[in-house]
């Protein structure tokens, strides 16, 4: 910008051809002829403007081809990077496919065996189940017939056995090489008073409980004795009962029924009940198989339970010690 005389003047660059009009517009209002030198400038501005528009055209069109095929080229990479991809991705899924169908195809087989296999088991159990409820009905029925048996066979053993006494205390060699049913005899006779007996007793047999001869000090072994009449057998019983201690030979004796050692099992649960009765003085005794009858101010209570007994000696001690 220059100024001159105070006035602001502003240079403007024009381009070629408004520098040739301009040029000729002024030589016109000039009335002046232009030089060489200005026409020369004016044309090399318009050839290179010229030349220079052309070549951005030429190296525009190059470049926008170049960037069109580098674009083509990428995306055809990405095309082919997405296609085999895909591929890849569907070589993978085919893999997966094949192994989840084996696997599925081994569990359904395993399920069908699993459901094979649980359906005979519950055949098995249902028929074991018929089967125990038959072996329960037929193990109650051959139960009830065993005891039945059992009962029966004890009762027969200990009818073999009625007429039988079983004498504990006497010394071993007692007998001094008598036969042992000639002993028994004079030692009932002895022990329980001959003016007792009508008759003399008439022992069968009689035999040292079996086992091996105790050592001296030992304890010896019961003698067995049935004897030929019952009426004999209850009227020792009887007589040992009233009379209470018995001695032999100035040892101690003691003459009790002979049991089968299931009713003997039975009645020595009562043992310590009858220790009881003893000490406290109260009447008691055993009836057939284990049955204890005790008689208390006259009235006769029979216990077929150990447990019951000792429940009612508990009860009646404390007045039997008051009196």
């Amino acid at each position: 910008m220059d100024t001159r005389k105070g006035k602001k003047y502003t240079q403007t660059t024009l381009d070629a051809e408004s520098l040739s009009t301009g040029d000729k517009s002024e030589t016109a209002k000039a009335n002046a002829s232009p030089s060489s030198a200005d026409e020369e400038s004016s044309i090399s501005l318009g050839t290179l403007r010229a030349e220079l528009r052309t070549q951005f055209e030429m190296h525009r069109e190059v470049t926008r081809g170049d960037i069109k095929m580098e674009i083509e080229t990428h995306c055809k990479e990405i095309r082919d990077d997405i296609a085999a991809l895909r591929d890849q991705t569907k070589a993978d899924i085919k893999t997966l496919r094949d192994e989840l169908t084996e696997r599925v195809n081994k569990l359904s087989a395993m399920q069908t065996n699993t459901a094979n296999t649980q359906k005979d088991m519950e055949k098995s159990l249902t028929d074991t189940t018929d089967r125990l409820v038959i072996l329960e009905k037929e193990h109650h029925s051959l139960a009830s017939d065993y005891k039945k048996l059992y009962d029966k066979c004890v009762d027969l053993e200990n009818r073999s056995r009625r007429q039988n006494v079983r004498i504990v205390g006497v010394k071993e060699g007692a007998e001094n090489g008598n036969p042992t049913s000639i002993f028994v005899a004079r030692l009932l006779a002895v022990v329980l008073g001959k003016e007792n007996f009508e008759a003399d007793i008439v022992v069968d047999r009689a035999h040292r409980s079996l086992g091996p001869q105790p050592r001296t000090g030992e304890r010896p072994r019961a003698i067995i004795a049935p004897l030929h009449y019952y009426a004999d057998k209850e009227k020792v019983m009887s007589l040992s009962r009233a009379k209470g201690k018995l001695l032999f030979d100035g040892s101690p004796v003691h003459i009790f029924p002979d049991m089968s050692p299931e009713v003997g099992r039975q009645r020595a649960a009562f043992n310590q009940v009858k220790a009881k009765l003893r000490n406290a003085g109260v009447s008691y005794r055993m009836l057939f198989p284990a049955k204890l009858a005790i008689t208390v101010d006259g009235s006769k209570h029979i216990f077929n339970d150990p447990k019951s007994a000792e429940q009612f000696t508990r009860s009646l001690l404390p007045s039997v010690e008051e009196r």
